[in-house]
């Protein structure tokens, strides 16, 4: 058991895993080891066989707060969320000063969309023990309907305050050389260098970008592989691999690969590394593309977003220097999209209306507006699909507000999780699709018009309910974005009133998309590059004023 924990240490799992297989074989109750094989495998990914080992623990230690609490984390992966709320709260009735668990029940909740719920979770983690929940807790205020930029960038701030800006005492002078034209080295941190929606985002900095003038190094958290990451480690001119590395360790590292430029890709999100940026380790240092709404710390530069997200008059609610691009996102896919079918609606007689963002992202408000939508238009109905459908309670709880409100069972149709292709065929079945508030789709958004769908939103006055609009303005389409609710449900009712002409601009839509500076790679990396100059030049220029 204890060698099983050393190679565990060592990041090499399927050693530990072994040794743990013949701690059990000489002990079969040994509950430790029950334990420690469940985190392991739960580690490499294989979650129904953690499941069962983490079960097998508390069989033979109830009241192990811990086996508890990693069953829960399991059952959350797998999907399971009902039965994970109860592990978590055992966790914590086992444990009353377990801030992981109520972190952990603050996950779960966000993912069901229970968002104050999940802010009363993270609030008492932090009080017990202030840590990653704080960043979490900013996800999840981004996602209420009450959220305002002042506040949202408010509690970045008090972040940055308590967790990222007292590391500044470790920051050091910086030896990079202030040639204004020199080849620049271009460090990217994410743990999302997989199959991801954030990938998708900013894919193409790491496979489109100028060889001739740039090199690229990637730090990566990103802890289950795939072919996605295999693609990115072969486009980067260096791979560096900090999953378990502390962060002073990551900050150190880049330090000595003399990076010139280190772009956070992560933000707030899940597995980020900004208090390895907190130590300054690159003269400068960007947040972009992956979660970029601001971080609230000192030692953070820029923040790359357009002006449909942060409008010029909002740039001095952020701590960073906010630096337009021509969109808040370039989109990166290398898949195969399949072909744009025809519009439903013509065949079906029926306009279908359809929503495949997470259901964390769809508010309350948002079903009441969608639920008035139908109700002004009578011929028409609601696909909902998104992976949290594969839970029979996510399908109640949805199916029951809408027929609680008039609508009839018939109209609202359902749909689980399924591979990538399949979720772009599934596009084919709706008409229009519905943007969810009070945070908007981004890779949801481009991915529909890929496959010829227009998005209707409702602009917010918060950055993370203008992604959408975003898009849509840079394309040319703003007679898709509503500036109220009732608005919103005009445009629907304008738009189903000439059904041959959505289905001529449904087949239109994707080369739109192709032609334009999201949907050409080289042309959106090619802008963020000359930002990079740009930024790098004003650097110099002050290294030089203060000789």
């Amino acid at each position: 058991n204890n060698l099983g924990t050393t190679f565990n240490e060592q990041g090499k799992l399927d050693e530990a895993v072994a040794c743990y297989r013949k701690a059990l074989a000489l002990n079969p109750d040994f509950a430790g080891s029950h334990y420690n094989l469940g985190i392991t495998l739960k580690a490499q990914n294989k979650l129904d066989k953690a499941l069962t080992c983490f079960k097998k623990t508390i069989v033979l230690q109830p009241n192990l707060a811990e086996a508890h609490n990693n069953l829960g984390i399991t059952l959350h992966d797998l999907g399971k969320f009902e039965d994970a709320v109860v592990y978590f709260q055992n966790a914590i009735a086992l444990k009353p000063d377990y801030a992981e668990a109520y972190c952990n029940l603050g996950n779960l909740l966000c993912a069901m969309g229970k968002m104050t719920e999940a802010v009363v979770c993270y609030r008492t983690s932090i009080k017990i023990k202030p840590g990653k929940a704080h960043s979490n807790l900013i996800f999840a205020l981004d996602l209420m309907s009450e959220a305002d930029t002042p506040t949202l960038q408010g509690e970045r701030r008090k972040w940055g305050e308590i967790h990222a800006d007292p590391l500044t005492v470790e920051q050091r002078p910086h030896t990079n050389i202030p040639d204004p034209e020199r080849r620049l080295r271009i460090g990217y941190v994410s743990a999302d260098f997989r199959q991801h929606s954030a990938a998708t985002a900013f894919g193409a900095m790491l496979v489109k970008f100028d060889q001739a003038r740039f090199d690229v190094i990637a730090y990566s958290n990103t802890a289950n592989e795939d072919q996605y990451t295999q693609m990115f480690r072969q486009s980067a001119t260096h791979w560096r691999n900090i999953v378990g590395l502390t962060d002073e360790a990551v900050a150190e590292l880049i330090r000595q690969d003399g990076i010139d430029i280190l772009v956070d890709l992560s933000g707030h999100s899940a597995g980020n590394r900004l208090l390895a940026f907190a130590r300054k380790p690159a003269p400068i240092q960007v947040t972009a593309w992956g979660y970029p709404s601001g971080t609230g710390m000192q030692a953070m530069d820029a923040l790359f977003a357009d002006a449909v997200v942060i409008p010029p008059g909002e740039r001095q609610l952020y701590l960073e220097d906010v630096r337009y691009l021509p969109n808040l996102i370039g989109y990166f896919n290398p898949e195969i999209f399949p072909a744009v079918a025809a519009l439903p609606a013509l065949s079906a007689k029926i306009v279908t209306f359809g929503s495949f963002n997470r259901l964390a992202k769809v508010s309350l408000e948002t079903f009441d507006l969608w639920t008035r939508l139908l109700a002004a238009l009578p011929d028409s109905r609601l696909l909902f699909k998104s992976s949290e459908f594969d839970s029979p309670a996510a399908r109640d709880r949805v199916s029951r507000h809408f027929t609680e409100a008039g609508i009839a069972p018939e109209r609202i149709v359902i749909l689980g999780k399924t591979t990538w292709h399949e979720h772009m065929r599934a596009y084919n079945r709706i008409d229009i699709a519905l943007d969810p508030f009070p945070h908007s789709g981004g890779t949801t958004t481009l991915e529909g018009i890929m496959m010829g769908i227009p998005t209707l939103t409702l602009r917010r006055p918060c950055f993370g309910g203008r992604a959408s609009a975003s898009i849509l303005t840079t394309l040319g389409m703003t007679d898709w974005v509503a500036e109220t609710p009732e608005q919103y449900i005009a445009i629907a009712v304008e738009k189903t009133r000439d059904l041959e002409a959505l289905a001529t601009f449904r087949q239109q839509l994707r080369s739109r998309f192709t032609s334009s500076v999201i949907g050409d790679a080289h042309a959106y990396v090619e802008a963020a590059e000359s930002e990079y100059r740009l930024l790098w030049r004003e650097w110099c220029e002050r290294q030089q004023s203060q000789r």
